[in-house]
């Protein structure tokens, strides 16, 4: 759900806000300390919606830009709300879209000016957001958007594995489809699970970016080395419970088999940590969405893409949950 905060300096502006705020519930900030108000909510909200002239929200947000990847989506409308204005992060921060739907509950229309959208052709930042896809060189945004508005040929290179020679006018994007699986000995110190995962991912991953989500079994949920290490990524820790993995067929995993450790077995009572609880975190958060025009199984959404991988008392391992890209 996108994080709102609406803005608004009269009474029917604020009228206007709370009506808005009934279908898309956010926060409502006070007529005082505007800029004070809108600074905090700058690194704090996905969107700021400001009911008044276009021109006070442009003084205040000016020295607050930081760049079309980090800025939070920004409309602008009167407090009739007869425009409605996305006027900053129409892609990636999705102002585009949320300008539409709120043109829908005040019956006004929305206005986009960015050239893509008025062209009617793909635009790669919003379908890098949209699939979850990493845009890894920005600055070429700008030449493949450039080919499409005069009608020519672009490249686009998404593959979560993918590396070669970067070529300055190739968009990059790479699917944040993978799920890092880890094991590590008890009281594992955070500081050595942060070296071995540096040597793991110089080894095997071209971005750390594209993991989605650390993966561990529930007896080892509570280590902080692990705990570490997700919040140093910024993702999320998913708990695999032992039942789960004691279920699982390891010789029928894709990209598998899984490897079987008769000590892992004898200390957690399962043969696998770090593979299983990769794949089985890809395979719940892959869900319902990965359709090929027609239903793919729960097997085929995620596959074992990088089997284990020892370092001295800590265990890695990666699983990518598979999916359509819709451009």
């Amino acid at each position: 759900m996108m994080r709102i905060g609406y803005f608004a300096l009269t009474e029917q502006g604020f009228a206007l806000a709370r009506r808005l705020n009934e279908q898309w519930p956010g926060e409502i900030f006070p007529k005082a300390d505007l800029k004070q108000h809108m600074e905090e909510a700058w690194g704090r909200l996905d969107a700021l919606v400001c009911v008044m002239a276009a021109g006070i929200v442009v003084r205040h947000m000016a020295p607050l830009l930081r760049g079309k990847d980090k800025d939070p989506a920004v409309i602008v409308m009167d407090i009739r709300g007869q425009w409605v204005i996305s006027l900053l992060s129409g892609h990636l921060g999705g102002a585009n879209e949320l300008a539409a739907r709120l043109a829908e509950v005040t019956g006004g229309h929305p206005v986009v000016t960015t050239a893509t959208d008025v062209e009617g052709i793909i635009a790669f930042d919003e379908a890098a957001k949209k699939n979850q896809l990493l845009i890894e060189n920005l600055s070429a945004l700008k030449y493949v958007s450039g080919q499409m508005l005069d009608r020519g040929e672009v490249k686009v290179v998404i593959d979560p594995f993918y590396i070669e020679e970067r070529a300055e006018k190739t968009l990059y994007l790479r699917p944040q489809t993978l799920v890092l699986g880890v094991g590590c000995k008890k009281e594992m110190a955070p500081e050595r699970m942060a070296e071995a995962f540096r040597s793991f991912a110089g080894t095997f991953l071209p971005d750390i970016r594209c993991i989605r989500a650390v993966a561990t079994v529930d007896r080892k949920a509570g280590e902080a080395a692990i705990l570490s290490l997700a919040e140093r990524l910024e993702v999320p820790l998913m708990v695999i419970s032992r039942k789960m993995i004691s279920h699982l067929d390891f010789e029928a995993v894709p990209g598998g088999p899984l490897e079987y450790s008769p000590f892992v077995e004898k200390t957690l009572g399962v043969g696998s940590v770090a593979e299983a609880s990769a794949y089985l975190a890809a395979k719940s958060m892959a869900g319902g969405a990965y359709e090929t025009g027609r239903q793919a199984s729960a097997k085929e959404k995620a596959r074992l893409s990088i089997k284990k991988q020892k370092y001295e008392g800590i265990t890695f391992a990666a699983a990518e949950i598979r999916q359509t890209i819709d451009l």
